[in-house]
């Protein structure tokens, strides 16, 4: 196939201008392949069409597409389907596919390259979510086929989209709405099915190689595609090797990035403020803003009374300086504008795109022994290795590791007499008693020096906390397929995918070794009363102070390790930076690892074909599908012990050994093709589809089932509409997930502060909880707790409707319009209430007596709690936080796609590609105490109301250029909620800042292609032209912000080369 189409114009098609799809006998079910339409290396044909050929010109062989598993003649689909051509994927200067997919506005960006690493585990890793309802609710497949997951960390159901052999991709077809009767669980928003090559012969080499104006985030790409017929044309085996490299970059090698910019807290509002407003901004937006709390060299707070803090800042010499530049932000602790504070950036600090280096071999062939008889085979091996960093160094502040022991006393000799003698000066001397008037009775001891003091700091000497995982994907699909009975076809196979990870655990800090580390002390001064400046660990000559880490989730395991650690202890030196040596450095950072592995195996077999043979309907004969299905799939994860036991700074996770989980499903399909070329009905027909799914365990029996419509009145206007019930049941994470460690910063609804924020019946349930009277506990770090699976869950249900029409004029010849509407709702849905809805829920309800208030348990003794918790503190590790049944999910929104081609007499060939999704409603519905409370996503950070791409190519001799715009509407700051009203519900808080949305962005990219002999192109372009950069100080790097380009202007250039 030649290479002279440029960008997604011609690389873009959808099913109602699908003049490809005559060509293409690659099909998602049934791949018959035929002489006039194989592939070769050195195919003359002409650039691949958008719009569709003259009627007398198209093919009539029949074809099945995605969505339904019966052969149509007719090239039309009866679902909302795009389609995308695998020559999308050399269009453009990014390598990864998933990356070029999210440019759709069917997909957000959820794992995009640049906000992968927001999670353990899931650096480098690409997840398509269709519709912004969740990478677990796409189901991703190839050639039609289930794919193994390649996500451990995540949801473990998610194929990883690194895994697609890019130059074996024949096209992508994307269908909206719910496809379980038809695919199977997970299909709850539609189906990404990736086509590849089934018949390909000739050599292709490819390469490209791109980098930034900045000269960094480049990637390369090569690629060598092969294919030969045998058997006399009855067979062809080809195959695809690929390598890819992805460079990693940091906010600190760029002027936009390495100084934080965003929004700081000015203003508070007063409880009974009108919508949540005083008319004051609460948050305005600033440049270069340094922390006032963690720095890289460590910071003394030092407290000035009142609500009011200073801070100091250690240097590299030990003493402290006080912070400098405009403070700014509410008291206690606000931040600082310029200055010499740390911006979190510095160094490898911060990265925005993960380093990834990709290996891929990839087979396809299959042999026509007869008609009837056609092996075939797919196998793979796919190697990624990743290193991503987004969570900085190891850094504590007084309460991260949850012992009291994280403080540091006056008599450390680390500690210059200049810096202990200001840490003296702000504590003071007290006894724990009172006098007759409340004043404090000093004993003579200074407080620094008796309690010991506390400060915050980034240990950025102890290198970054990164991943490095090495991913390898293993794949085989067998079996055979054929046609009987004219028209009838099959296909039995057999797929097993294995999916291993190792990760190692870089910048890992043994908690244990540390408690014990930063407890330094002159040992002549402890042992005789003379210093001697032979500096050593407490622990070392003063058994009172060896003692096994208080935060350990194995406490035998830690108190096994103490010797050891004790016996090794390096005293450290953590005051200022630089000065940390190398043999503390060794002895705190701890050689990490975990495993995980994921299997697949689908037994799958069908028929497919019609009632030709018997009798018709008027519109033509009765099209069927009927098969069965057997799946199993295994997941398994451990981390190395001491990990595991909870002594790192690195989330403690038991080791997952799940059942395994199976499905028998039997399905079927059936099209009534009503009427035909008769007035008012140029066509008419009918389809029904329907599974019946048997899952092990709890889950039982489900079913899923759907139909729809098509009516053509004439022959350029064809209209459709469908109903689909979907399933997704819940996975082995969902179900069987151990209880492990994490950590969140909340709010206590039952503190004076937040008690009248709630439900009116929050105050009785607090009192009624047995919460003191006066309480008033502030988390200022993270609460502790656990989460896991829940084997009583139940499968989620979805709902989805879509209503469109596919308009082709035979007055405007190769122009189609398509237009869908789409309405999803998901029930039941699965998800873990976060740490803060289970503490609300709980006092919310109308009483105690729900299922959130059994999930934690405050202290309630008259004395300290196990960690130090005060009488009525939620007691650290007992909440735990396990996934329900009880969420709903709805979407709603209007896709447009047009496309438009014609000769431009002697200039040239001129094709248009416009792609544009009108979103209508995104709303969840999470509230445990309302279900029927709407809270919106649409407009927030990641979902637009309006996006688009429109691609344009001008092909004229040799020559292409091609021009894409990808636009992207507004977005409000912050939630909704805060600055609009919903169901009738006042803003929340109107004045969140002083401005409410992010700007409207819009990309551009431009390309250029020579094609040289039919036997190579070259082409280059540049990639985001006007250098557009993520808006208001977001990075790209987070959740929402992922949907910005965070590189800049990339260049790119590469060639192809055919043979044969």
């Amino acid at each position: 196939m030649r290479i002279s189409s440029l960008l997604s114009t011609t690389a873009l098609y959808s099913a109602a201008a699908s003049g490809l799809f005559a060509a293409l006998t690659a099909t998602a079910e049934a791949q018959s392949v035929s002489a006039a339409a194989t592939e070769t290396g050195d195919s003359d044909a002409p650039p691949l069409q958008t719009s569709p050929p003259p009627a007398e010109e198209a093919q009539t062989g029949e074809i099945v597409v995605t969505g339904s598993r019966i052969r149509r003649t007719d090239l039309e689909s009866a679902v909302p389907l795009v389609a995308i051509s695998g020559d999308a994927f050399y269009q453009t200067g990014r390598s990864s596919i998933g990356d070029v997919l999210n440019d759709l506005p069917s997909l957000t960006s959820t794992f995009s390259q640049s906000n992968s690493s927001r999670f353990l585990g899931t650096a480098g890793l690409s997840l398509l979510d269709l519709r912004g309802l969740g990478t677990e609710r796409t189901l991703v497949l190839v050639n039609g086929r289930r794919h193994v997951a390649g996500d451990i960390l995540n949801n473990a159901v998610s194929t990883d989209i690194n895994t697609i052999p890019t130059d074996l991709i024949e096209r992508v077809e994307i269908v909206t709405g719910g496809s379980s009767a038809v695919y199977g669980s997970d299909a709850i928003s539609g189906v990404v099915n990736f086509i590849l090559k089934d018949h390909y012969r000739g050599l292709q080499l490819r390469g490209q190689g791109s980098i930034s104006q900045y000269g960094d985030a480049g990637n390369y790409y090569l690629s060598a595609l092969g294919g030969v017929d045998f058997g006399d044309g009855r067979g062809n085996i080809a195959l695809n090797v690929e390598y890819a490299h992805q460079n990693d970059f940091y906010a600190s090698a760029r002027k936009d990035y390495r100084h934080a910019d965003g929004f700081i807290t000015v203003d508070t509002d007063p409880f009974d403020a009108v919508n949540g407003s005083d008319g004051v901004p609460d948050n305005l937006f600033y440049r270069d803003i340094r922390s006032g709390t963690f720095s890289n060299g460590g910071t003394f707070l030092s407290y000035l009374g009142g609500d009011s803090y200073a801070p100091f800042l250690f240097q590299p010499d030990g003493t402290l300086i006080p912070q400098t530049g405009q403070a700014v932000g509410l008291p206690p602790l606000p931040s600082y504008i310029g200055g010499n504070g740390s911006t979190f950036r510095e160094g490898r600090q911060l990265g925005l795109l993960p380093k990834l280096d990709r290996y891929s071999a990839n087979l396809v062939a299959h042999f026509e022994i007869s008609e009837a008889f056609v092996p075939f085979i797919e196998a793979k091996y796919v190697r990624t290795d990743s290193l991503g960093n987004a969570s900085g160094p190891f850094f504590f502040s007084g309460g991260t590791t949850g012992s009291p022991r994280e403080r540091f006393f006056t008599d450390n000799p680390y500690l210059t007499d200049q810096a202990r003698g200001i840490i003296r000066d702000f504590y003071g001397d007290t006894s724990g008693a009172f006098d007759a008037e409340g004043n404090p009775i000093p004993n003579g001891i200074n407080d620094a020096d008796e309690q010991g003091f506390t400060f915050i700091r980034n240990v950025v000497e102890l290198t970054n906390r990164e991943e490095a995982a090495r991913r390898e994907t293993y794949r085989i699909v067998a079996g055979i397929r054929g046609k009987f009975n004219t028209d009838w076809g099959y296909e039995l196979s057999a797929n097993y995918g294995e999916f291993v990870e190792n990760t190692r655990i870089l910048g890992n800090v043994n908690l244990q070794r540390f408690l014990l580390a930063i407890d330094a002390v002159d040992a002549g001064r402890v042992q005789t009363g003379t210093p001697n400046g032979q500096i050593v660990c407490r622990a070392s000559i003063d058994p009172a102070a060896r003692i096994a880490y208080e935060g350990a989730t194995d406490p035998v395991f830690a108190a096994g390790q103490l010797a050891t650690d004790v016996a090794a202890c390096v005293p450290i030196n953590l005051f200022g930076e630089g000065n940390i040596t190398d043999a503390a450095r060794r002895y705190l950072l701890q050689d990490s690892f975990a495993r995980g592995k994921i299997t697949q195996f689908v037994l799958s077999g069908f028929v497919n074909g019609d009632t030709s043979e018997w009798f018709n309907l008027p519109g033509g004969p009765i099209g069927f599908a009927i098969g069965a299905e057997y799946r199993r799939e295994t997941v398994s994860y451990r981390q190395d012990q001491a990990t595991a036991a909870g002594l790192t700074f690195y989330n403690a996770l038991p080791p997952f050994t799940p059942p395994a989980f199976e499905v028998k499903e039997v399905f079927g399909e059936v099209r009534l093709p009503i009427l035909k070329n008769v007035p008012f009905f140029q066509q008419l027909s009918m389809n029904g589809a329907f599974r019946v799914a048997d899952y092990k365990g709890a889950t039982g029996t489900v079913a899923s089932y759907g139909g729809g419509v098509e009516w053509a009145p004439v022959a350029d206007l064809r209209f459709r509409a469908n109903y689909a019930r979907a399933v997704r049941a819940p996975n082995l994470v969902n179900l069987y997930s151990p209880l492990g460690q994490n950590f969140a910063l909340v709010n206590d609804p039952c503190s004076a502060r937040n008690i009248g924020t709630g439900s009116t019946t929050r105050p009785a349930n607090c009192a009624a909880a047995g919460v003191p009277a006066g309480y008033d506990f502030v988390y200022q770090q993270s609460l502790a707790f656990q989460s896991g699976g829940n084997q009583a869950l139940k499968a989620e249900r979805s709902d989805s409707y879509t209503l469109g029409l596919v308009f082709q004029p035979r007055v405007l010849r190769n122009f189609a319009l398509t237009v869908d509407y789409f309405d999803i709702t998901v029930n039941k849905v699965i998800t873990s209430p976060n740490a803060q809805d289970i503490l609300d829920a709980c006092y919310d309800a109308a009483d105690l007596n729900n299922q959130f208030c059994g999930l934690f348990t405050r202290n309630a003794g008259p004395g300290l709690g196990p960690r130090g918790e005060i009488p009525g503190q939620i007691l650290e590790n007992s909440l735990k936080v396990i996934p329900l049944n009880y969420a709903k999910l709805k979407v709603r929104g209007i896709d447009f796609d047009a496309s438009y081609s014609r000769k431009l007499g002697n200039i040239g060939d001129l094709s248009l590609r416009g792609i544009y999704t009108l979103s209508l409603q995104n709303d969840t519905f999470l509230s445990p105490t309302d279900p029927n409370r709407a809270n919106q996503q649409l407009l927030e950070l990641g979902f637009p109301k309006h996006e688009f791409t429109i691609d344009t190519a001008l092909k004229t001799g040799p020559l292409t250029i091609g021009y894409k715009v990808r636009y992207i509407g507004k977005m409000v700051l912050n939630e909704y909620e805060d600055t609009f009203s919903k169901q009738g519900r006042p803003p929340q808080n109107a004045d969140y800042a002083d401005r409410r949305f992010y700007p409207d962005v819009a990309y551009h990219n431009i390309r250029f292609d020579i094609q040289v002999k039919d036997r190579m192109n070259f082409y280059a372009g540049v990639d985001n032209v006007t250098n557009r950069k993520p808006p208001l100080g977001l990075t790209g790097s987070g959740f929402g912000s992922g949907i910005y380009d965070n590189v800049g202007r990339l260049f790119y250039a590469g060639a192809v080369v055919k043979f044969g």
